[in-house]
């Protein structure tokens, strides 16, 4: 029984893939996280909770020590993995409205109608004051190509003037890279990022999933800047909040008690079933996502958005990119 004293704790993780760590995640958080509710519990219409049970809260740091490892991918995912990854990429940038545009929305409280920002535009056009935009991405791998030791490759998401004005301030806050040199020779391309909050059930996988698509990609960019072997290494985390929400216990849908606590007691039941998705059995999912994606009309996709798909098709199809 975790003690209501206000205290919320912190919880290392280390794995070695990433349904491990998903696991552990999950089964800590239930166990020992904290129970709080949140701000985005059902309510009925007079403030009541609709759910009986209350989440889950913890402060998490986390290692995963080969997020290419296989099994790759939790056996589950709430959203269609293959598009989350390509707008982690890139491909919804065109969605964000310019700096000022978007400030003066943001100040008269207009802005929640709109995509005031992705992961990617953050941290590959992030939005300046004078409406000149800064491409941290290539900025990091560019430190690193003339000095891999360095520990000044980082990259931020955070505009406070917007974010502070936003329901929804971006999650993801901050991303560290450093490229280290092993006994072979090889520079290991190591990523930390820090998170603001997280959905442990619902989201955390797929964040993962998708981040280290990017990890991979900026390995391939610091490749042709050096001419050097560049391996893709461990991934990690900071969190300030890893939660479970009411609803993720009451929800039929979700039915976490069931889904998870009942059918996984083990971290080697999870891993067992995440043997189903391997990177090889997922790519044809993720093709197919994808496929799907440059069709939709909803986002208005400029040619260079669908160049982005088409060639991140090809990566994973010729065998360029594990996704």
């Amino acid at each position: 029984m975790v003690e209501s004293d206000g205290r919320i704790r912190t919880f290392p993780v280390v794995d070695e893939t990433i349904p491990g760590a998903h696991w552990q995640i999950l089964n800590i958080l239930h166990n020992h996280g904290y129970p709080l509710r949140t701000e985005y519990d059902r309510k009925t219409a007079d403030g009541s909770p609709v759910d009986p049970s209350s989440g889950r809260d913890g402060k998490f740091i986390i290692e995963i020590k080969n997020p290419f490892s296989q099994p790759r991918y939790p056996f589950f995912s709430f959203c269609e993995i293959g598009k989350y990854i390509a707008e982690i990429l890139g491909v919804k940038d065109h969605l964000v409205p310019p700096y000022d545009e978007l400030k003066a929305m943001a100040e008269g409280g207009e802005v929640t109608t709109l995509w005031p920002y992705t992961y990617h535009s953050r941290l590959a056009s992030y939005p300046c004051r004078d409406g000149s935009v800064l491409n941290q991405l290539k900025v990091m791998t560019d430190k690193l190509a003339k000095s891999p030791l360095t520990r000044r490759a980082i990259a931020i998401t955070g505009v406070p003037e917007i974010d502070l004005f936003l329901e929804e301030p971006p999650c993801l806050r901050y991303i560290q890279l450093r490229a280290i040199e092993n006994r072979k020779g090889q520079l290991v391309l190591n990523m930390h990022t820090s998170w603001r909050s997280r959905a442990a059930y619902t989201a955390w996988h797929d964040n993962v999933m998708a981040l280290t698509n990017l990890q991979a990609k900026l390995a391939s960019d610091l490749n042709k800047k050096t001419e050097r072997e560049i391996i893709v290494g461990p991934y990690t985390e900071a969190n300030g909040s890893l939660h479970l929400y009411p609803q993720d216990y009451d929800d039929p849908d979700k039915d976490f008690a069931k889904k998870f606590v009942g059918d996984f007691p083990t971290r080697e039941s999870y891993i067992a079933k995440a043997r189903d998705t391997t990177s090889e059995t997922m790519q044809v999912y993720i093709d197919s996502q994808l496929e799907q994606l440059a069709e939709e009309s909803t986002w208005r996709f400029p040619s260079e958005a669908l160049r982005l798909i088409e060639d991140l098709r090809e990566g994973y199809r010729s065998g360029e990119f594990t996704p």
